[in-house]
């Protein structure tokens, strides 16, 4: 068991450990309660850390983790979408609601009826 990455939050510890799961990579969280103690032990000591069972992983995940690290936030105001006017944060590119996509046009010539349904020309 190694070691692969210590976060500044245990969401994020999480996320991490999720993204390697999700990529076959068994791994735990650790220390995600130790924050509780800061103070009375150095801080360091008490962030959460993300381990990989399997040593033989350690190189992937590393790999994987950087992808995470370097994608960039995504910035921008948060959208309405056109179809059912509901509200959805800029990183969403389809509505949470309805799962229209965030550049479809209702104006497009009728390919849905007022119901959102697909017509036929």
């Amino acid at each position: 068991m190694k070691r692969v990455y210590t976060a500044d939050s245990v969401a994020m510890a999480w996320h991490v450990k999720n993204v390697l799961e999700s990529n076959d990579i068994d791994a735990t969280v650790r220390n995600e309660g130790l924050m509780t103690i800061a103070g009375e032990v150095p801080f360091v000591e008490c962030l959460p850390e993300v381990w990989v069972l399997n040593d033989l992983n350690y190189l992937l995940a590393g790999k994987l983790i950087k992808e995470i690290e370097d994608t960039p936030a995504v910035e921008g105001a948060d959208w309405n979408c056109r179809n059912c006017q509901e509200s959805n944060l800029a990183s969403y590119a389809i509505c949470w609601n309805c799962q229209s996509s965030i550049d479809e046009d209702d104006s497009d010539g009728g390919d849905r009826d007022k119901d959102g349904d697909a017509g036929h020309k």
